[in-house]
């Protein structure tokens, strides 16, 4: 059992730490919003590697509790096998459903936008006592069922984690949501739009989803970084010999200017549904936040179904082409 503490970490230590190094004297660079001044921070103070990603008091001790012996401890170790490249098995992939959508779920983003909920419905914040599921649940499907990438980012560029570390780009049983979570300043793990079994031939089988790997070419990281960057609450780490004053310009000017919506408050299953769910939403985020966000936002990396490459499409790209598409058409 863990130990008691008021200090709960919605983004774990384990997953956090790959952003610093002996080198950097375990330290993270750190942007964050501050609300007295309103506006966004370029902190010149150190951030040790248990200080950032998490909150006080936001869940009670027997989920965090629970979080640590009947989630982290599996999960740190998937995590591993993911960045190492090993393949996970079926019960292995469920086990990284349950931690994907639990992180989702776990963010003190999230829980201001579900605790209004509550409280304009005559309801109270015990939903925090059941977030966590269970590894066989069905909900873990959404994930363990799509083909996995892990991206690598070229050797010039990087990842950066945000305090709503999973970017999803629609609801969770929408089949053509994409979903990301950088796993290291390195790779990003992303769990990619799938094709719907009504659509194969007749008596065709899925094939057992797909975990690879795709390089990515230079400056497309960045691209991804910027849609991160917009879907912040209040802050992000890098590893700090990633900082740069381009790298800062963006933070101070993007951080956290359409935060994530919370998908994961609501289900539909296909993009009209969607599209309805997404204006009542943000109706409620721009409530919560004292922010007038537009009734719909576009995410650019949606759908994404992993072979996009091969075909010489990058949606990473500002250009829409992979380098090797650019060369044919020269």
């Amino acid at each position: 059992m863990s130990k008691k503490t008021n200090k709960n970490h919605f983004s774990p230590v384990f997953a956090n730490k790959y952003w610093t190094d002996e080198e950097s004297g375990w330290a993270y660079k750190y942007y964050y919003y501050c609300k007295y001044r309103c506006l966004v921070i370029d902190s010149h103070k150190d951030k040790g590697k248990t200080a950032w990603g998490y909150e006080l008091n936001l869940y009670p001790q027997s989920l965090e509790d629970r979080l640590d012996v009947e989630l982290e401890s599996d999960s740190s170790k998937l995590y591993e096998k993911l960045i190492s490249g090993d393949l996970l098995s079926t019960d292995e992939r469920m086990k990284w459903g349950q931690f994907i959508i639990t992180q989702a779920l776990r963010t003190p983003s999230f829980f201001k936008y579900r605790d209004y909920i509550e409280d304009t419905n005559n309801g109270d914040h015990s939903y925090k006592n059941t977030l966590l599921g269970c590894a066989s649940c069905e909900d873990n499907k959404y994930i363990a069922l799509r083909n996995w990438i892990i991206l690598e980012a070229h050797s010039d560029d990087f990842f950066i984690r945000t305090d709503n570390p999973i970017y999803m780009t629609g609801c969770l049983d929408n089949t053509t949501t994409t979903i990301f979570y950088p796993l290291t300043p390195n790779l990003c793990f992303i769990a990619c739009s799938y094709v719907e079994t009504v659509l194969l031939p007749k008596g065709m089988e899925l094939p057992f989803p797909k975990q690879e790997f795709l390089q990515l070419e230079k400056g497309d990281a960045n691209h991804i970084n910027f849609e991160l960057l917009k879907s912040a609450s209040n802050s992000i780490i890098l590893a700090k010999k990633n900082d740069s004053s381009t790298f800062s310009k963006m933070a101070l000017d993007m951080l956290g200017h359409f935060p994530q919506i919370p998908f994961m408050l609501s289900s539909a299953s296909n993009s009209l549904a969607e599209a309805d769910l997404v204006e009542k939403l943000t109706s409620i985020m721009s409530v919560v936040d004292g922010v007038e966000y537009p009734s719909c936002r576009e995410y650019l990396f949606n759908p994404f179904y992993g072979v996009e490459f091969s075909m010489g499409v990058n949606p990473f790209s500002v250009f829409g082409i992979t380098n090797n598409g650019v060369s044919d058409q020269i």
